[in-house]
């Protein structure tokens, strides 16, 4: 009841100078990384690491992601969700790059774009 009623104290002192200062308790990590792809398969995430964001990032994902051979058991769930998730953002990126650089630039053979 004392430990209640001293909570309430500090909380209703808190909150009359800063309700939004609430830092959440620091947790220690378990020292893994937090991507599966890099816990389970570092080889693969280095691979990916020097290739993003690019035309062959998006090959080598999709070649990761769609099973050709019949022997192959699969990647557990979370790291084909990462895999997934990240040939989303490969392909936003390229998007953009190539979105952007239609804009600006001029595209050699053709005309100069008027404005």
């Amino acid at each position: 009841m004392f430990r209640e009623r001293n909570d309430k104290a500090l909380r209703s002192e808190h909150d009359r100078w800063d309700n939004s200062a609430v830092i959440p308790a620091y947790e220690p990590g378990d020292g893994l990384p937090e991507c599966a792809i890099e816990q389970h398969f570092p080889r693969i995430a280095e691979k990916l690491v020097l290739c993003w964001p690019s035309e062959a990032c998006a090959m080598y994902l999709t070649s990761l992601i769609v099973n050709k051979r019949e022997t192959r058991q699969g990647f557990p769930k979370a790291v084909l969700e990462d895999l997934l998730m990240l040939h989303s953002m490969n392909d936003i990126l390229l998007r953009t790059v190539k979105r952007t650089a239609t804009n600006h630039t001029q595209i050699p053979g053709l005309p100069p774009r008027s404005r």
